[in-house]
């Protein structure tokens, strides 16, 4: 993913793996224990083999992922009911030396936002709402609540200002009510009229929360516990706020993407994200709620095409996926992927399921600065058999580098910017973050550590760079970024 942020670290820890089925117990070496659980009755598998070889890719992967004595991942591959590949890497309090494990639990941040739309749908499943219902219906005095559908609150099509944007100064630091929550969301206009647009916005499933409370009559984390998590067996998923004891709860980290240093993770009052991104779990309970959702359990047979089903595309709507009703729809080696992604201070997520396949990938890390979703895609193509192919840089020269300077353009709006800095070519799109870049033998400018995106260098007769061909995720088609001379003019 081209805004990533995330680290990779060597190969150093080796560990041990272990099949469970009668036949193999094949130890290799220890540290972190590696499961590899065929736990009967589901959708079969290809044959023991490409079990192994899956679970050789995943720990090869797992391990690129994380050091050993850093914060980290546990991961999670299953196919139906059967468990492939679990495992952990990393350190889950690094001050205190504890190792990570795949029973640990992890904040999931906006991967929140599947509960919250699953209740909803749960509660019109009961006539309790409807999803074309008005805002105004619950949040009488909220602006503009009359134009406002439930849809498109799940959709991200209301038009809602992300309270991210420019929140008051300390305002994720503090504890805030549902009633100061809608306040401070108020504080900002509209991004456009309701059904007219498309943009991400945690503000609206904060409002979607708080439907939730009026509906029931209490906190939308109770009512998300009774109607959803209860039923299921989700033992290990819950609110998780700051002050309570949650056993095998991990600490939080970021870490520096040049410098390599890690630290505590900022502060935020788990009130604020609210029913946009408060819960905790595991990769085990994450894959009985991915079970649940496809065979019909948590809201019923229509339950996830509903939640699959893409909004309208709308102007905003990206072209690299597209949003349904609190779940994203990927693509990946030509596959349908759905699911949702969440970063929130010191922890990052990925749920992904393949409908066609019944697979299921998760990635749990415990720094804001891990690339979730690129290791979820990962951990899909492996599962797929498909696996991305291992990156290796090879040395280029300052002249190679400098002879890739220059500005590409992406978009009317938008332009990708190459620049080199200290024998490193860098790209930096707009505004955002500048993300080093590795060149491979056949030329191909792969980001760092994502390594899944690339750039492909196309050449004129004379040689010259005239555009960079951009694939997203390592999959194509591809993007065209013609280069912007000197004497034209970028927005």
């Amino acid at each position: 993913m081209h805004d990533c942020q995330a680290l990779r670290f060597p190969l150093l820890l080796s560990v041990e793996t272990q099949f469970v089925r009668g036949e193999l117990n094949m130890p290799l070496r220890s540290c972190l224990a590696v499961l590899i659980a065929t736990c009967s009755a589901g959708t079969a598998l290809a044959s023991p083999l490409s079990n192994m070889t899956m679970a050789r890719q995943a720990q090869q992967a797992l391990e690129r992922a994380a050091s050993p004595e850093a914060p980290g991942v546990a991961v999670l591959i299953a196919q139906g009911d059967t468990v492939i590949f679990r495992g952990a890497r990393g350190r889950a309090e690094i001050e205190l030396g504890v190792p990570l494990s795949a029973d640990h639990v992890f904040r999931i941040a906006s991967v929140t936002k599947m509960f919250t739309a699953a209740t909803i749908l749960k509660l019109a499943e009961l006539g309790k709402l409807s999803l074309d219902d008005s805002l105004a219906k619950y949040l009488p005095d909220f602006p503009n609540a009359t134009g406002i559908t439930l849809r498109e609150l799940l959709s991200h099509t209301a038009g809602i200002s992300d309270i991210t944007k420019d929140p008051t100064p300390g305002f994720t630091r503090r504890d805030a009510d549902t009633a100061t929550l809608i306040a401070e969301i108020r504080k900002r206009p509209p991004s456009f009229a309701p059904g007219t647009g498309w943009a991400y916005s945690n503000a609206g499933f904060i409002l979607l929360g708080a439907v939730i409370e009026k509906v029931t009559g209490e906190p939308w984390y109770d009512a998300l516990q009774k109607q959803l998590l209860q039923p299921l067996g989700l033992k290990h998923t819950t609110y998780g706020g700051n002050a309570l004891l949650i056993p095998g709860r991990t600490a939080g980290y970021t870490t520096d993407s040049s410098t390599h240093q890690v630290s505590n993770a900022k502060f935020i009052s788990m009130t604020v994200p609210a029913a946009a991104g408060a819960l905790v779990s595991t990769v085990d309970d994450l894959r009985l709620w991915m079970r649940a959702l496809a065979d019909g359990r948590a809201i019923g047979k229509q339950g996830l095409q509903q939640m699959t089903t893409p909004a309208p595309d709308l102007p905003g709507t990206p072209s690299a996926y597209r949003y349904g009703l609190g779940m994203y729809i990927w693509h990946i080696r030509g596959n349908t992927m759905v699911g949702h992604t969440g970063q929130i201070d010191g922890f990052a997520a990925v749920v992904a399921y393949l409908p066609k396949q019944d697979i299921t990938v998760i990635a749990l890390a415990n720094d804001d600065n891990f690339d979730a979703r690129s290791m979820g895609r990962r951990l899909a193509a492996i599962a797929l058999g498909e696996p991305f192919p291992e990156v290796v840089a090879v040395p280029a020269s300052d002249e190679t580098l400098q002879a890739l300077e220059g500005t590409y353009r992406i978009d009317e709006n938008t332009i990708e910017t190459l620049s080199v800095k200290d024998h490193t070519l860098y790209a930096q799109r707009g505004n955002k973050n500048v993300i080093p870049l590795q060149m491979t033998a056949g030329q191909q400018l792969h980001f760092i550590p994502d390594e899944l995106s690339y750039f492909v260098p196309v050449r004129d007769t004379d040689g010259k760079i005239i555009r960079l061909d951009y694939f997203a995720d390592g999959d194509g088609p591809a993007q065209a970024l013609p280069r912007i001379l000197k004497n034209s003019t970028a927005p």
